[in-house]
């Protein structure tokens, strides 16, 4: 089976401005500084623990911040866009052939009323929202059992650190996408399997893992060992 999973904030939806904003509204709750916009170069090199150890929120709050984070993401839910260019690039990888789902921390309400407003929802088979890592790593792991042969025929595509531990964990095949909230830098120290700077790049990534359904299989398929991929 050809699933492509994406994540979705910072990955479908253009989620900084309002992660920035959704941030600052929770600064007096926990008890941390609001963020200033010459901070986020800095924050977009670390994971959501580094993230959460920079603002001072100790790690057993964190679960309540998440809670609450994605409580305070509803509210500012109308002023969400779609990445430039991710409707066309969606389109192309569904009339491929391939089934997409969504594995994302925000919550799985959010993301449907996201897909409703811009009309996309049809392209997607499934949503697994409210998976922070260890949760994406059990999600992935669920779906890597419908293809135990070729868990590399699973793709997640992701725009933090996280993803690429996550798919990693799970051994399924990683895109990191730079137009998130984790910068490329960041993004290429954990070597992911593909590393695409636009949407129009991820179709030709994906089909370095599964060509499309009807296509003719490769003669010689190359190893997946040294196969790291950089989209630029």
């Amino acid at each position: 089976m050809s699933l492509i999973v994406f994540d979705f904030d910072g990955t479908i939806a253009d989620s900084v401005v309002i992660f920035i904003e959704a941030t600052n509204h929770l600064a007096k709750e926990f008890g941390y500084l609001p963020l200033a916009p010459d901070q986020l170069p800095d924050l977009r090199r670390l994971s959501l623990q580094g993230m959460a150890r920079q603002l001072g929120i100790p790690r057993w709050k964190l679960p309540f911040f998440l809670r609450r984070f994605r409580q305070e993401l509803t509210g500012l839910l109308i002023d969400l866009k779609l990445i430039d260019g991710m409707h066309t690039a969606l389109m192309a990888i569904h009339h491929q052939g391939y089934h997409l789902g969504i594995v994302t921390a925000n919550s799985r309400q959010n993301v449907e009323h996201f897909l409703r407003q811009e009309q996309i929802r049809p392209l997607f088979e499934f949503i697994d929202g409210g998976q922070i890592l260890a949760g994406k790593v059990r999600s992935l792991k669920k779906l890597a059992k419908l293809n135990p042969v070729n868990p590399k025929h699973l793709i997640y595509i992701g725009d933090e650190i996280n993803d690429i531990k996550a798919a990693k964990q799970v051994g399924v095949t990683s895109i990191a996408v730079t137009w998130g909230f984790n910068d490329r830098t960041a993004l290429a120290t954990l070597a992911p399997d593909f590393l695409v700077d636009h949407p129009d790049q991820l179709l030709a990534a994906i089909t370095q893992v599964h060509p499309p359904l009807g296509s003719p299989p490769s003669p010689s398929p190359p190893s997946w060992q040294g196969r790291k991929r950089d989209f630029s």
